[in-house]
């Protein structure tokens, strides 16, 4: 398969035009419009008498540009049946029965992430903090949706989803358990079922829904007017407190509930990812002080014994630029405790930090206790003897900031013309949201008909949840992927553009010294395989804003056919046994067709769009962590071969055989990402992309391994050295604390 080739990470529903049964002597009823009015008014009288809760998690975001079309009327509509008459308390075995239905329709109309990767990743998180929960009368469950809304939610029933946006905002495994476990936290306390009517349930159900379908309201009048409440302030704040006790008592660090929301808010405000989320939910710097006054956070309950115990977490899960702050911060309440200095000299090597760590081990090997001043001295011979063994070649820089500046020249010029390419991608977007604001359908009640396997019913029903699902998919990636771009402006977002220069310029930087440091040579035979990488990922992105126009351009045409079959479906009758007439299904069946041939088109290049997009995105990733320098010495190599074993329980290859193959270190992370997507090895990914001349990426591609967990892997290898929440933005006052007991 060429480079460019793209696979389907996102495979479009199917078309179920149905069986063509033979046709009744039924006389006739009225439409389904006319037959769901009533039904509609009753609903809407009751929500408005009983305000809806929804279950939108606290770390979630909406977006002004990304719109979906699911109608809720007919997902709500079909669940109308299996609700249970009103009860003091729901029973578990309802709960759980409304959630099996629920959860069918979500499937059907937004689809599951397959993922291996990812979905070994929530189930490993999910597995430890579900081992601690409350409820045992509930099997839970984690799925992956497939959207990128930075966003995690609980319906019923023990099911949480969180979307896969959310799941690439993730810092670390420790900011995602909390998130899930605010979710389990909303399960647990009850917080949609407790003391609930039938009608309440539904507008629960309407609330949830309401996360898929900002423009549900102009599909149908069952939710006409009514507005969705969030959950109260005092039960997002209960779910912060079940979610972090659980967290800890799964082993994870709970600062990371800290982290995740000082995260969120440094995104502000304004920002389309979370503008949603600050409207809904209660300001992070709230949740956060309100967090602060919890045992496991609050500094003057928090032991010695506690913050070691979390330090080292840290560093078992390779997280070394947070674990050196940990340690950092038990040294300043304890700055005798060897086993964090001791720690530390290990972190500096990490970190690329070599004299310092050397100095640390230098004092501990003198001044430490007996047995402290024996591994001080072991682990500082071996990094002296990993510095003495490298051979670092003296290039002339000359001709390498000749090609520097030559490939910065030839980024301005892509981004250039990149920002027209996504001008226009914008202005379609906004036609495309104005026509979908400007329509209106007396959509089909189908709580009024038993839609019945094999019937003509249900399969103009399957057509149209397909028809939604490539509708939002279309409407979701193809924006995504031009907005990600970014631009190199002045005064305008960042993004994947400028993420790239900030790589040259620290390519370009250590050029000018003299003399060059070590460390920085040891990185200088890379560079000619970085700016071809980047030449590459500069091509991804122009053929990304292309498929992104291409994808539409396809959905603007689609909506003419998707409102040929919503008109026709507004004037379908039914038989009196409940299925489509004949006739009107006969009528029905071509335009079905073509809407969802249609759509599925738009929803195909919009899927190949972000692979694209991703695909550059990995290379990006792929160049920064070899710019971290993990190269120098073999020392430091050993770090990132301990993280990535941590995480795929793969074994990377050894020193000796990368510097053998003449691969990266980001090259090295990269292999060992796509041998666990593909049950393969790291020696032999790098074999076979050595021995065929093929880029990672674009291997993984050939591979139809999805390009965003690539991504979302090396983000997370990268954060392992890098992450500092301190970064993101003060904290809210905190209790001044006690000395350390």
């Amino acid at each position: 398969m060429a480079p460019h080739t793209l696979i389907r990470t996102h495979r479009p529903a199917p078309s179920t035009t149905g069986p063509q049964l033979s046709d009744g002597i039924h006389k006739p009823s009225p439409s389904f419009s006319q037959a769901c009015r009533g039904q509609c008014k009753q609903a809407r009288a009751g929500a408005e008498r009983n305000p809806p809760y929804s279950t939108r998690l606290s770390l979630g975001r909406g977006t002004s540009m990304l719109r979906k079309l699911t109608p809720i009327v007919l997902i709500l509509s079909l669940l109308w049946a299996s609700i249970p008459a009103p009860a003091r308390a729901m029973s578990t075995a309802q709960e759980v029965q409304i959630a099996k239905d629920y959860e069918q329709q979500i499937e059907a109309t937004q689809g599951y992430v397959s993922d291996p990767l990812l979905n070994a990743w929530t189930k490993e998180v999910t597995d430890r903090l579900w081992a601690q929960r409350a409820r045992r009368d509930l099997t839970y469950r984690i799925f992956i949706i497939d959207t990128n809304d930075i966003n995690a939610y609980a319906t019923l029933g023990g099911y949480v989803h969180v979307n896969l946006g959310m799941l690439d905002f993730a810092q670390s495994d420790d900011e995602l358990a909390f998130v899930l476990a605010h979710e389990t936290g909303h399960v647990e306390r009850r917080h949609a079922v407790t003391e609930q009517t039938r009608n309440t349930i539904l507008q629960i159900l309407l609330g949830v829904a309401s996360l898929f379908s900002p423009f549900a309201y102009r599909f149908g009048n069952l939710i006409g007017g009514l507005t969705v409440a969030k959950f109260s302030r005092v039960q997002e704040l209960q779910a912060d407190q079940y979610g972090l006790q659980l967290m800890t008592r799964a082993g994870y660090d709970p600062q990371a509930a800290i982290s995740s929301m000082l995260h969120l808010e440094s995104l502000g405000e304004s920002n389309d990812l979370v503008s949603k989320y600050f409207e809904d939910h209660p300001g992070g710097k709230d949740r956060i002080a309100h967090l602060d006054g919890y045992p496991q956070l609050d500094p003057t309950k928090v032991t010695l014994d506690e913050r070691m115990a979390r330090a080292l977490h840290n560093q078992e899960e390779a997280r070394y630029s947070i674990a050196a702050l940990d340690f950092r911060d038990i040294l300043k309440r304890d700055p005798n405790n060897q086993l964090a200095q001791m720690h530390i000299g290990q972190l500096e090597v990490a970190l690329g930090q070599q004299e310092k760590g050397e100095q640390t081990l230098e004092q501990l090997a003198k001044n430490g206790s007996t047995q402290t001043r024996t591994d001080a001295a072991v682990r500082l011979q071996r990094l002296r003897d990993s510095v003495h063994a490298m051979h670092l070649v003296h290039e002339d820089p000359a001709p390498l900031k000749q090609r520097i500046g030559d490939a910065t020249a030839r980024l301005e010029q892509v981004s250039a013309e990149l920002q027209q390419r996504r001008q226009d991608g914008k202005a379609q977007v906004k036609s495309i949201l104005e026509r979908v604001n400007s329509v209106g359908y007396e959509m089909p009640d189908f709580s009024q008909a038993n839609v019945r396997k094999g019937t003509r019913l249900e399969a103009v029903r399957n057509n149209l949840f397909a028809i939604i699902r490539n509708a939002d998919n279309a409407l979701d990636k193809a924006p995504s992927a031009l907005d990600q771009i970014g631009s190199l402006e002045a005064n305008k977002q960042g993004g994947l553009l400028l993420d790239e220069q900030g790589t040259l310029k620290q390519m370009a930087a250590p050029l000018d010294l003299k003399p060059i440091p070590a460390p920085s040579l040891s990185m200088l035979p890379y560079y000619p395989e970085l700016l071809a990488s980047l030449d590459r990922s500069e091509g991804d992105m122009v053929r990304t804003a292309d498929a992104s126009r291409a994808a539409l351009a396809l959905l603007d045409v689609s909506l003419g056919d998707i409102d040929a079959f919503l008109k026709a479906l507004d004037h379908v009758r039914l038989d009196i046994g409940g299925d489509i007439s004949l006739e009107d299904y006969n009528a029905l069946v071509p335009l079905m067709k073509t809407a969802n041939a249609s759509v599925s088109r738009a929803s195909i290049a919009a899927s190949q769009s972000w692979q694209l997009f991703n695909m550059a995105k990995a290379r990006s990733l792929e160049m920064q962590i070899t710019l971290l320098g993990l190269a120098y010495p073999s020392a430091r190599y050993d770090s990132l071969a301990y993280a990535l074993k941590t995480r795929f329980h793969l074994v990377p290859p050894s020193y000796q055989l990368m510097e053998q193959l003449g691969v990266s270190p980001g090259q090295v992370a990269a292999a060992t990402i796509i041998a666990a997507d593909t049950q393969s090895t790291p020696d032999a990914v790098l074999a076979l992309s050595h021995s065929g001349h093929e880029p990672l990426v674009d291997l993984a591609n050939a591979r139809q391994m999805n390009a965003q967990s690539l991504e979302v892997f090396l983000g997370l290898i990268y954060l392992d050295y890098t992450d500092d929440p301190a970064k993101e933005g003060p904290r809210p006052d905190r209790p001044k604390e006690n000395p350390v007991r």
